[in-house]
């Protein structure tokens, strides 16, 4: 795999050159690549490791954006061309190497030549896997080794979409109070750092001893004008320290998703997240075929959620131990008895898929209502906190001036 710079004559004799990626590092391979595609080429030459590395972050930086509705769209159409009869590579390239958003026609474009140099569909899309999640990868080998890739192919197309607005109304949902609550220190910040001192002068000439309070406002004031480039450059270390934690040090992790799930309204965001998610993908590996140890095994590795992610692997060891799903399920103890109650019904009537589709229903609707309430629940806490802020600094700027003038 390797960027090459070419040139070559098109068939309407037009000299064009430029740099390609292509899945292969040999430029006589990538001389019959471009030959294929139509033209006489005149070189292919590789770019050096490094330099190919650079030009290919740099490229990432710009390229353009595409979201899950176009990819999900893109994969839908590729499904109902397979249906059609029409073979694969044909169906990538109506669909995705002739699209108008270049990114996702370079996508389809390496697609097609990985195929044709011998990868499967799936072997191809792992190149892919910041566009492919790997619930689409797994659906995708699964679709190659039944033959029925067009159905598992419109299966991920639709989890796509229902993840995404899993994970869009999840975020809306916590940006909601973190942008009230921001606005209000923000707007605090603006009268300590401004205001406060453009006040001072006509305090101090009032010629007496000021309020406690007043102090105490004039002091903050003080603090922040004198150390705001420390205040700054110590959020911004916490905010690379805590992101690296997160990223890095499992115990850091596992404790701070563990007390999200103990905070009042994140808590109830983040289970209805984690639910709706766990009902919906397992549901869908089930309705492919895929065993239902094997699909625990997948949901826990696909989990963000490491307090979720121990209580699949606790789910799996009592499955191998011979307990049933239900009671797997009841011993994790932190799936609500809905959810137990519906697996188990699921397990006795041979209807698992469509009772997990059920509750996966269930959930989303309770993360949609939360999102939507959410904002009736925050607005009162934030009038009177932010009120409540508000008056104790009025007071104490305006107390030594009512006092003066008495």
């Amino acid at each position: 795999m390797a960027y090459f710079h070419y040139k070559l004559i098109a068939k309407e004799g037009v000299i064009r050159g430029g740099l390609i990626h292509l899945p292969f590092d040999s430029p006589l391979s990538a001389t019959s690549y471009l030959e294929r595609k139509g033209g006489a080429v005149i070189f292919a030459r590789a770019l050096h490791p490094v330099v190919g590395t650079l030009y290919g972050i740099l490229e990432r930086f710009f390229e353009t954006k595409v979201d899950v509705a176009t990819m999900a769209e893109a994969l839908n159409n590729v499904a109902i061309m397979l249906k059609s009869g029409i073979p694969v590579v044909a169906a990538i390239q109506d669909a995705m190497a002739d699209n108008e958003n270049p990114t996702l026609a370079k996508l389809g474009q390496d697609l097609v030549s990985r195929i044709h140099s011998g990868a499967s569909l799936s072997e191809a899309a792992k190149s892919w896997s910041r566009f492919f999640p790997d619930t689409t990868l797994f659906l995708m080998r699964i679709g190659e080794e039944t033959g029925s890739l067009d159905r598992t192919i419109k299966d991920a197309s639709l989890h796509m979409i229902k993840v995404d607005k899993i994970f869009r109304e999840t975020k809306s949902a916590l940006m909601y109070p973190a942008f009230m609550f921001t606005a209000i220190f923000g707007a605090m910040a603006f009268w300590l750092y401004f205001v406060v001192p453009m006040m001072l002068p006509l305090l101090q000439a009032t010629g007496k001893e000021l309020p406690a309070l007043t102090r105490g406002i004039i002091g903050a004031a003080d603090f922040l004008r004198d150390y705001l480039g420390s205040i700054a450059l110590g959020m911004f270390v916490f905010s690379v320290t805590f992101k690296t934690l997160m990223r890095k040090v499992y115990i850091f992790r596992r404790k701070v998703h563990g007390l999200m799930l103990w905070l009042p309204i994140i808590s109830r965001i983040i289970n209805a997240s984690n639910l709706a998610f766990i009902t919906e993908y397992f549901s869908l590996l089930l309705n492919a075929g895929v065993d239902v140890i094997k699909s625990i095994d997948i949901l826990g590795g696909s989990l963000g959620n490491e307090v979720y992610k121990e209580k699949m692997l606790e789910v799996r060891a009592g499955l191998i131990n011979g307990l049933g799903l239900r009671v797997s399920f009841a011993d994790a103890k932190i799936f609500p008895p809905f959810v137990v109650r519906m697996i188990g019904i699921g397990e006795v009537s041979g209807a698992l898929s469509a009772q997990l589709d059920f509750a996966a229903e269930e959930y989303g609707r309770r993360l949609d209502d939360t999102v939507k309430t959410l904002g009736k629940s925050i607005e009162p806490i934030a009038l009177v906190l932010g009120g409540g802020m508000f008056v104790v600094l009025l007071l104490g700027m305006f107390m030594p001036l009512y006092s003066m003038v008495g």
